[in-house]
């Protein structure tokens, strides 16, 4: 009856630890079924908390065993020990002998499969730590390298615009990484790769060189492999790689149950893999995003313009710099505000009119720009140097679909333009009619070397006056006195011109030049001194060509010196550009005292002039307003 008794207990304890065993692999089971099957294509990733129950299943599985086991144990030897007792024979112990060992044998297997999950748990908790591509790919291979003892392994993923191979990353069982270059001439089986990514059937070999069907791919001849797995990498029924590993040195290393898990393993990394490259493809759109917005960003900043953007509903959205520079606007206050209050102050210069009529009549202007409008002389708010000059534009903003999504405001500011050709426009009343057109287009092209308002420097002054006029006036009628003049002066002063000389001032019968003002001249009293001979010539040449025209000669004077130039009138009403000094007296009294076309030197000339032209003998020459005679010379001609 005891052993009756103790046969009925240790069955019921077999019979308890094959139910947890029956648990264990059903909950494996839907394990497998959920994460291959039901969530395989879900976005959100149900297998770690699978994994987790699975483990924790498991483990309770393992503690109920122990103690079971250790149960069973004391009731075997407590059995033996009564048996031996009693004289049973050796066939009882056997059937003992071989209970425990059936019960050992579950026990281990049991842990086993703990272990394994345990394992998988694990590392679908690693390979969900890290969305970062590269750093999967190296979690995937050095994981699964230890997970099946292999030597070394490679990942090769499918492109995805060429669906080529593409060699991604190699490790061996130190945790190093093998470059492309040094693993192809240790030797792969790419064929076994390509062949499980066709067939998206998992291969593995004990013994390589001895597998029949293995006998095609050379490498595996070539280089000695010995035991050897691959796996594809599937995702949603598409395969995206496959995970190679192999074993030189090992036969019989991997078995089925290895492919097995291997399989489970990839099962796990290729979605691993699947949403790191997509998280990788994410963020290089979000960084090329970024890179296109900050580009955009940075010439919407650098735009000399004011550029202001306002959505339907009339809100500023944006507002550059040069917008808030030229209205004297706060840029980060006006933005979120509505374009009513951030351009309240300046409603004078007709911003908000534009902007409610760009709003109001939106579906009229589905293209284009409104009418532009530009407002001249207005004041702005806290920003000086007097009245401003701008041109608005606005356009009316849409989507790709067509519809009405706000305006933009351009705000072109004129105002250095206009003053600019205020003040060319200036330069050329003052200069033109007066000054050789290459010193007009300097003058217009750096208007800051031009001091209008008057400074003092070195000038050469040219004074030439008709002889005789008087006597001329009243032999002549006026009007053939004044047009004789003038072809004697267009003359003379197409001779100044040559040598880029300002006429300053026709005084009746004479004329007056300046040279080294308003621009710097270099050599100006040589100049001032050719333009003279030239006068004295062309005057001359005009006389010997028109014989029946009455002869007139003229007297002129050059003198250099110290003089003040600028410009001289109202503001309103005519202005000349002149010279006021010593030296421009002096040059007028040195004409008062030659005739017949005679040229006059003064001495502060000659000094800078003889090196370039011949003259008569100095002598003093006493003139009005002057104490000191004056030390001067007759030009006889150039050198």
């Amino acid at each position: 009856m005891t052993q009756a008794l103790d046969m009925s207990n240790i069955h019921e304890i077999s019979e308890s630890l094959m139910r947890i065993s029956r648990l264990l692999h059903e909950h494996t089971h839907k394990l497998e079924v959920a994460v291959e099957g039901t969530y395989a294509g879900q976005t959100g990733d149900p297998r770690v908390s699978l994994l987790m129950d699975a483990l924790i299943v498991a483990r309770k599985a393992d503690l109920e065993l122990g103690r079971n086991s250790q149960a069973l144990k004391r009731l075997t030897t407590q059995q033996l020990s009564t048996s031996s007792g009693k004289g049973n024979t050796a066939a009882t112990r056997a059937v003992f002998e071989r209970e425990r060992a059936e019960l050992q044998s579950n026990i281990t297997f049991l842990k086993k499969q703990r272990d394994e999950q345990g394992i998988l748990a694990d590392i679908a908790r690693t390979l969900n730590s890290t969305l970062e591509f590269d750093e999967v790919l190296r979690l995937v291979m050095d994981r699964v390298i230890e997970f099946v003892s292999a030597e070394r392994g490679f990942l090769m993923l499918v492109d995805q615009q060429t669906q080529d191979l593409e060699f991604k990353i190699a490790r061996d069982k130190q945790a190093r990484t093998i470059p492309e270059s040094e693993f192809s001439t240790a030797g792969i089986s790419r064929g076994v790769v390509k062949r499980t990514i066709t067939t998206l059937e998992p291969l593995v070999s004990d013994d390589a060189k001895l597998d029949a069907s293995l006998n095609g791919h050379e490498s595996i001849m070539t280089f000695g492999i010995r035991s050897m797995m691959c796996a594809p990498l599937v995702v949603r029924d598409h395969c995206i790689g496959a995970v190679y590993v192999d074993s030189r040195i090992n036969a019989n290393l991997f078995r089925q149950q290895h492919l097995e898990l291997l399989v489970a393993f990839c099962n796990q990394a290729a979605i691993a893999i699947d949403n790191a490259r997509l998280f990788a493809d994410l963020n290089r759109a979000i960084q090329q995003v970024q890179d296109d917005k900050q580009y955009m960003d940075n010439i919407f900043a650098s735009i000399a313009n004011g550029v202001v953007t306002i959505d339907s509903r009339g809100y500023v959205t944006t507002f550059n710099a040069s917008a808030g520079l030229i209205l004297q606007i706060n840029n980060s206050q006006a933005i979120g505000r509505h374009y009513t209050e951030a351009f309240a102050s300046h409603a004078h210069i007709g911003v908000v009119d534009l902007l409610r009529n760009a709003l109001e009549h939106a579906e009229l202007h589905a293209h284009g720009t409104f009418v532009p409008s530009s407002v001249d002389n207005c004041i702005i708010p806290n920003r000086l140097n007097g009245p401003f000059s701008l041109n608005l534009y606005v356009s009316s903003l849409r989507d790709t679909q067509g519809a009405h999504i706000g305006a933009a405001l351009v705000i072109d500011d004129r105002t250095e333009i206009k003053r600019s050709e205020a003040e060319t426009k200036k330069i050329r009343g003052i200069f033109e009619r007066y000054v050789h057109p290459n010193v007009v287009k300097q003058l217009i092209r750096d208007k800051n070397a031009l001091n209008l308002g008057g400074e003092t420097k070195e000038i050469s002054v040219l004074f030439a006056d008709i002889r005789g006029f008087t006597r001329l006036s009243e032999s002549m009628p006026p009007e053939a006195v004044m047009d004789m003049i003038n072809r004697y002066m267009r003359i003379m002063c197409e001779a100044i011109w040559e040598e880029e000389g300002t006429i300053t001032a026709f005084l009746g019968d004479a004329v007056m030049a300046i040279f080294n003002a308003p621009l710097p001249q270099e050599q100006h009293a040589l100049r001032a001194v050719r333009a003279a001979w030239k006068m004295r010539m062309a005057v001359q040449g005009y006389q010997q060509t028109h014989p029946q025209e009455r002869f007139i000669s003229f007297g002129i004077g050059v003198n250099t010196g110290l003089a003040t130039v600028g410009n001289i009138g109202s503001q309103e009403r005519m202005q000349n550009y002149t010279a006021i000094g010593d030296v421009v007296n002096v040059a007028s009294r040195l004409q008062n005292n030659v005739s017949d076309n005679d040229i006059l030197l003064n001495d502060t000339t000659y000094q800078q002039v003889y090196p370039y032209v011949r003259t008569g003998q100095p002598f003093q020459l006493s003139v009005k307003n002057k104490a000191a005679p004056l030390t001067v010379r007759y030009l006889l001609g150039p050198l």
